[in-house]
């Protein structure tokens, strides 16, 4: 989950040209919303709180659109306050367990169906059909017993594409970009350079918290199999789950194309890239506007990955940032106003390029003028219908260090890949009944 790594102004103006409006933002309690009619003009007076967690490109494109909003409608005022993301998951389940929630809060589709199971949260109106202009991996986390209690902003996507250098592709006079899974695991053999202290440039990098486990689900998919059995339970013994794992290995251990020396470390995969440190990543596309922004980086591009077989390349994606209101709120209906407000189709539109994040919603995917203010997204929203959502983990990252951990305990051969599958099988579907 790329959570807090999110981009600043400068990396937005110099990718996309886009200009963000700053305004103050206030720190006071959440309100719980005031008594109101829905509705703008000149209806009764009515207070919103909406609470997001700190990410400067997040919290200037809002306050854009909070502006918009009241002065359409007078008669609302809307407190925007923002928390930095350490904590802000906490700060959020503390003001609904006290009862005092804000009215519109930000949160990440994997935290939504602990709120919805527990009736903290407010219905969409009209979910059904409202849900039908959203793509299916964003909009899963956001559901519960078929009912929808939030809308997405963002398609939180880490599969499909890749940061490349085209040049190294050219030095060694190789097709770029790969077309299949062999190509690429060909071309990552011939791009990774050793030195006497290691790995200096390392041809295929998937080695991160994240693209671990997408990794191995996408190639689950691709096969044509499931990860999930029918009681809410994983199943990691399958024979797609255990070549997928294989796989996986047999580029660390016997193609050798990348290592576990960087794995933990403070810097993101990403950023060895961008330094130079590998061929081709395997990272979301949230990670361009970083080398962007911090590396200056001019001499890469974002490709796609091809399938690992001749299947498309279905994957799987959490659900990511979008926007919920607290049942407890007195102005629902104002507080779901101004959240339609904003994921109408320019709005949204102008919110997804503004915070460099793919969208979740279709007609703003499909619209060609996204693509052509952003070319860097092009590969990503390409890959938009072959996501499907992950699947309802109760505990996301304890879910993740299992595959990570045991990961690394296959590489190194402490554990043959069928033992490990079934240790992470056992160890993650003991936590999910914890929860029921």
């Amino acid at each position: 989950m790329k959570g807090a790594q999110r981009l600043t102004k400068a990396s937005l103006l110099a990718a996309l040209g886009v200009s963000v409006a700053l305004s103050g933002c206030s720190q006071e309690p959440a309100s719980g919303g005031s008594d109101g009619n829905a509705g703008g003009g000149n209806g009764p007076k009515v207070k919103l709180v909406f609470w997001s967690h700190q990410a400067e490109a997040f919290n200037d494109n809002y306050k854009k659109l909070i502006d918009s909003y009241m002065k359409a409608h007078p008669n609302v005022e809307i407190s925007y306050q923002s928390f930095p993301y350490d904590v802000y998951n906490q700060k959020l389940k503390a003001s609904f367990s006290a009862q005092n929630p804000p009215d519109i809060a930000e949160v990440f589709g994997t935290w939504v169906p602990e709120y919805s199971k527990n009736g903290l949260l407010s219905e969409v109106p009209g979910g059904e059909e409202a849900g039908k202009a959203y793509y299916e991996a964003p909009l899963g986390g956001f559901k519960w017993n078929g009912k929808l209690y939030g809308l997405p902003l963002e398609f939180n996507i880490e599969n499909g594409g890749m940061l490349a250098h085209p040049q190294m592709f050219k030095d060694k006079r190789l097709a770029y970009p790969p077309k299949t899974w062999t190509e690429l695991v060909e071309s990552a053999k011939a791009l990774t350079v050793r030195d006497g202290s290691g790995m200096k440039v390392k041809g295929f990098d998937f080695i991160s918290g994240d693209n671990i486990t997408f990794t191995f689900l996408s190639m689950i998919l691709q096969q044509n199999g499931k990860y999930w059995a029918s009681d809410g339970h994983v199943n990691f013994q399958t024979p797609e789950a255990v070549k997928a794992m294989t796989a996986l290995k047999d580029l660390v251990v016997r193609d050798q194309v990348t290592d576990l020396t960087a794995f933990g470390g403070q810097l993101d995969s990403s950023d060895y890239f961008f330094k130079g440190g590998a061929a081709m990543t395997y990272r979301g596309p949230w990670t361009i506007a970083a080398g962007l922004d911090n590396y200056k980086a001019k001499d890469f591009e974002y490709v796609p990955v091809p399938s690992f077989t001749d299947n498309p390349p279905s994957f799987a994606a959490e659900s990511g940032w979008g926007l919920v209101v607290s049942k407890k709120s007195k102005a629902s209906k104002e507080a779901w106003d101004f959240i339609q407000f904003l994921s109408s189709k320019e709005n949204l539109k102008a919110w997804n390029l503004g915070t460099f994040t793919v969208p979740a919603k279709k007609e703003v995917a499909e619209d060609p003028e996204f693509v052509s203010k952003n070319p860097f997204m092009r590969t990503s929203v390409g890959l938009l219908p072959h996501g499907q959502w992950i699947g309802l983990i109760w505990d996301r990252d304890y879910f993740f260090k299992q595959i990570n951990d045991h990961f690394q305990l296959m590489v190194s051969g402490k554990v043959t890949v069928e033992n490990g599958l079934k240790a992470i099988e056992k160890a993650v579907n003991e936590n999910q009944d914890q929860h029921k």
